[in-house]
């Protein structure tokens, strides 16, 4: 299993990518919540939706760019980890995390269960089998 490793690594490098680059679409909630509180909407539509959507839009839209940002940033930290054999609790807890996500993720988060769970790639990183 300890040649699982490497394949590990590049998933989680892969998926940590497709998580920050996918999370930048959500900046579109944060533009749109901008879009309905400006003073053109109003203007141009001569009844302006209430200011509290526009805020929550952004507001809603800031809190899943973070947090979406911040899983894939967990991600490529543990997949450098895993290619580097430091930091399995990290990777275990990033798998943990990517079963949240069906079915990419739970796919992923049980492959990495699988692997690291082995005691050839638990000698590796120094654990007792």
């Amino acid at each position: 299993m300890i040649r699982h490793l490497p394949i590990l690594s590049v998933l989680h490098l892969v998926y940590g990518a497709v998580l920050t680059i996918g999370g930048l679409a959500l900046l579109f909630i944060v533009l749109l919540g901008g879009f309905l509180n400006s003073d053109w909407l109003a203007e141009t539509s001569g009844e302006a939706p209430p200011v509290w959507i526009g805020g929550l839009l952004q507001g809603l839209g800031w809190v899943l760019f973070v947090f979406v940002e911040a899983w894939g940033v967990l991600n490529l930290v543990s997949g450098m980890n895993l290619a580097r054999q430091q930091a399995r609790t990290l990777s275990m807890v990033t798998g943990a995390f990517n079963c949240l996500s069906i079915p990419l993720g739970l796919v992923l988060g049980i492959y990495t269960f699988i692997t690291l769970s082995d005691p050839e790639v638990r000698a590796a990183y120094g654990l007792h089998a």
